[in-house]
């Protein structure tokens, strides 16, 4: 059933502030997938927030153009004054225009939820580093994950394991040109425990890096999980 408008309002602006808890976001994300509508109203009020920063911006820099003005006055330099205080507005204009975020962009901060990797055994004596770079990992240190599998043999555990999450860590790090091959290697492995996850963080990558084509490219499995979060996200970049 479609919630009140003020609800839905409130429960947009919560994920938009990021005041939402872990739990609200994943349903919320759910609804924003299964709800056309709910997508529109979310882009709709995210693009009112921009304005209204460009609002306060532009009220902020005309009181400071008004405050320049009064000075030149009495010092004489109003000319040049008011002139600054106009091309500085502009500048603040074109710096906010074309440092707003893009489809891809906002589609990507909709959508990734960092991947929270294995569960540690509390004596974890065989694979030790595996499981030692594991909790690097959850630690949020990528780099020291990274170089702990990075020198493992892939015969100590599976070597789609070891491609995935150094993966996933590649991507926290930003770094999309190092974590893309590594997800196209696992999702195209139909074996891998890790396919369908690889597929979607694969389509998530390219969104990172605003490479529209390749992600309309990712296939994802029909049984996988991520099916139809993916096909609205195909679906948005289409539009």
């Amino acid at each position: 059933m479609k919630q009140p408008d003020q609800q839905r309002f409130e429960q947009c602006e919560a994920y938009l502030l990021g005041t939402l808890s872990a739990l609200e976001m994943e349903h919320f994300r759910q609804e924003l997938t299964n709800d056309p509508s709910l997508r529109a109203e979310l882009d709709a009020l995210r693009e009112n927030m921009l304005a209204i920063e460009l609002g306060g911006l532009a009220r902020e820099m005309k009181a400071a153009s008004v405050a320049f003005e009064e000075k030149a006055q009495r010092g004489g330099s109003y000319g040049m004054l008011k002139l600054a205080a106009g091309v500085a507005l502009l500048l603040a204009i074109g710096a906010w225009w074309i440092t707003r975020p893009t489809l891809s962009e906002r589609l990507y901060a909709d959508h990734h939820v960092v991947d929270p990797g294995l569960p540690v055994p509390m004596s974890a004596s065989s694979d030790h580093a595996f499981h030692d770079a594991m909790v690097d990992l959850k630690m949020g240190d990528y780099d020291k994950a990274i170089a702990k599998w990075s020198a493992l043999p892939n015969a100590t555990t599976n070597a789609d394991t070891l491609r995935y999450y150094i993966g996933v860590a590649q991507l926290e790090l930003g770094r999309t040109d190092l974590a893309i091959p590594a997800f196209k290697v696992v999702a195209n492995n139909a074996n891998s425990t890790f396919r369908w996850k690889a597929e979607w963080y694969l389509l998530l990558a390219y969104l990172r890096s605003n490479d529209i084509k390749a992600a309309l490219a990712v296939t994802i499995d029909p049984a996988s999980p991520f099916t139809e979060r993916a096909a609205a996200i195909q679906e948005q970049l289409q539009e």
